[in-house]
């Protein structure tokens, strides 16, 4: 070899060496950079752990309870977020505030677990509430518990304390979603058995992601937690929850009336909302018929001026909703309070565009109890 190949081949090497070190570097500082990144993450969930530590509790559980007439996003938000603060060192229980419905008692029971047990009196107990702030939809002795938190995706309700609480409320699909983006904060994971149940409540909550208040965090969250929970047909699941949701099966009319049925105050006006689902417009028309009949007698046993049932469907991807008034008054109201109804044919107030209980109905009747002051 001679003096210039020599020197060729020194110039190549050397280029060759000089790649190396780089794609060296370059690795290096990728895997550099990763390990920031996971220690910064590290230090975030460490920072929000933190936030949790002087939780306002007593010596005895945190009892974790949603509203009443529990449907399975309060149940399974109860359920999974009591898991969540036990993960934070804190002694929690999830509890309930009377019998649930069919749709969640197959949504627990698929998912393996226990039906929660029914807390009969929160006087003197430390409680955290989810998926409500409302005294008026909580179990009793509410006014003498010792509120330690909130986790709601509702308006703020009528709920005070005196001393530093947990308040987390956000405008989305289900207090279920809140409870997931929880658990990724605080950098826990999942187990299957939660993540099932945290995925079967926000396919309710949301009608199967159909529903107005949806948003892309609770898009995110039921491909994630069908993967962790092991469910490979998200829609076959969805249409199993819903036939259960559906199924009023054995149900006399004011079971039905109660199995979603919340209490609000505004303006020092109480009022009651039932929700009712239908399959089809004779169904639909069926059970606001039924409704018709058991609402005078119903209002009469609760202590509400003002009592209704929404009887819904869906049709053609729109959401057609019938408002049966439970005594005159609340029909003047409704009447005077969303006067762009599309007809009433006796029965029902029918609403061919939705008038969602938490997005139009309660917001909207509250605006007009406020600007309207009723003697």
């Amino acid at each position: 070899m001679d003096k210039h190949e020599s020197n060729n081949v020194k110039i190549v090497l050397a280029g060759l060496l000089a790649v190396c070190l780089g794609i060296g570097g370059f690795f290096a500082g990728k895997t550099s950079g990763r390990n920031q990144a996971l220690q910064e993450r590290e230090q975030l969930y460490v920072l929000n752990r933190s936030s949790m530590a002087k939780l306002s509790v007593g010596d005895g559980p945190v009892y974790v309870i949603g509203h009443r007439s529990p449907d399975s996003d309060t149940v399974c938000s109860a359920v999974a977020y009591a898991k969540f603060l036990t993960l934070l060192g804190y002694n929690a229980e999830a509890v309930i505030t009377e019998e649930i419905n069919k749709e969640t008692s197959y949504i627990l029971r698929e998912a393996g677990v226990d039906v929660p047990p029914v807390l009969e009196d929160a006087s003197g107990q430390s409680i955290f509430l989810v998926d409500h702030s409302e005294y008026a939809q909580a179990v009793d002795g509410l006014a003498d518990a010792h509120i330690v938190g909130v986790l709601d995706h509702h308006g703020v309700g009528s709920i005070t304390t005196g001393h530093q609480v947990v308040y987390e409320a956000k405008p989305i699909g289900a207090t279920a979603t809140i409870v997931w983006l929880d658990y990724l904060n605080y950098g826990f994971e999942l187990d299957k058995t939660t993540a099932y149940l945290l995925l079967g409540a926000v396919l309710s909550d949301t009608d199967g992601l159909t529903g107005s208040t949806v948003t892309e965090a609770d898009q995110k969250a039921v491909p994630a937690l069908a993967e962790i929970a092991g469910v490979k047909d998200i829609d076959a699941l969805y249409k199993a929850i819903h036939a259960e949701k559906l199924s009023y099966e054995g149900m006399s009319s004011e079971e039905i009336l109660f199995s979603d049925y919340k209490e609000y105050e505004a303006s020092g006006v109480k009022f009651g909302i039932g929700l009712v689902n239908a399959i089809d417009e004779e169904t639909a028309q069926e059970l606001a018929e039924r409704m018709k009949e058991v609402l005078p007698d119903c209002i009469g046993k609760h202590d509400v001026d003002l009592m209704y049932a929404s009887v819904g469907i869906r049709e053609n991807g729109e959401k057609i909703d019938r408002i049966i008034p439970g005594n005159d008054l609340s029909k003047e109201m409704i009447e005077a309070a969303f006067p762009n109804y599309d007809e009433y044919d006796g029965t029902s107030f029918v609403f061919r565009t939705g008038l969602g209980r938490k997005t139009k109905f309660v917001p909207g009747l509250t605006d007009y109890l406020a600007a309207h002051p009723h003697e």
